[in-house]
């Protein structure tokens, strides 16, 4: 059974195309400002060379050992440190391998639905938990012959279970978000502001910056744009209502696309697919 891949994307694809798993390993660096949208849960786990993760509406800084989780409504994007090797290992998890593996005792989504608002996606590995998971992770890479699907099943499944057990468990979330005021002040305007039209001045005028400050600061500490993270703000919400039963053009609205045509084709520059066959999706998948 293959499950590890040396792309991110072919990670994605089998993952989801398989409703299955796939682990990506990379100490490449990436200066593309993209932020990622896609359809699975991620686990990443940094070894070295983080920098900053922003997370839906949250930015992290990373230190070695840290690990996050992210769900599939939540546009992400990593920045590393220069001239230090960026070591991390992705996990690209199905929703639907997550539900079906789950119990009426054990439910594996935990971690990756929280119910809070302030919900912190990291965790610190101690040097115990960090070599139980990367033996975990040997399990994965290596080929077992008979046998090989399940004994791999198995294992992630196990990892499942460690990483609920981490987050429902250990404090150790470090530092907390990011500290330069001026980004934190934007992020959160943009997180409650993304229904309604926005102009880099307005995001500017709530920081107390001037246009061109902050959309350095902001490229330094998120390694994306402004205009980058909003359209990834309403493209996530978008997503979350669509699965929720709203319409397509109630969606369009109520993420600040005033334009429905602008809507169909960022959605799908972003997603991959139309609006309307990701609701049918969603439905078809109840996750």
């Amino acid at each position: 059974m293959k499950c590890v891949f040396d792309s991110c994307s072919g990670a994605i694809a089998y993952a989801g195309e398989n409703s299955s798993f796939a682990l990506y390993y990379s100490e490449k660096t990436n200066p593309d400002p993209t932020i990622h949208i896609h359809n699975c849960c991620e686990v990443f786990l940094c070894l070295s060379g983080g920098k900053n993760f922003l997370i839906g509406g949250r930015l992290y800084e990373v230190h070695d050992g840290d690990i996050f989780v992210i769900n599939q409504y939540e546009g992400h994007k990593i920045t590393y440190r220069e001239n230090e090797s960026f070591r991390r290992f992705v996990f690209q998890i199905s929703p639907e391998f997550i539900y079906s593996q789950s119990s009426d005792q054990t439910d594996l989504t935990s971690c990756f639905y929280p119910h809070e608002n302030d919900f912190d996606h990291r965790r610190r590995l101690s040097p115990e938990r960090l070599e139980k998971l990367r033996k975990k992770i040997t399990v994965l890479e290596s080929d077992h012959g008979y046998g090989d699907d399940i004994i791999k099943r198995q294992a992630m499944l196990e990892i499942l279970v460690e990483l609920n057990i981490i987050f429902m468990t250990d404090d150790d979330i470090g530092n907390g978000v990011v500290s330069n005021e001026a980004v934190r002040l934007a992020i959160e305007y943009i997180n409650l502001n993304y229904m309604y039209p926005m102009t880099l001045d307005d995001v500017a005028k709530s920081a107390y910056l001037s246009v061109n400050q902050l959309c350095r600061l902001f490229v330094k500490h998120c390694g994306t744009t402004i205009a980058k993270y909003i359209v990834s703000k309403r493209i996530t919400e978008a997503k979350k209502m669509l699965a929720s039963g709203k319409s397509v053009t109630e969606t369009s609205m109520l993420c600040g696309f005033g334009d429905y045509s602008a809507f169909m084709r960022v959605f799908k520059k972003n997603v991959g697919i139309t609006p309307g066959k990701y609701k049918n999706a969603s439905e078809k998948t109840d996750v």
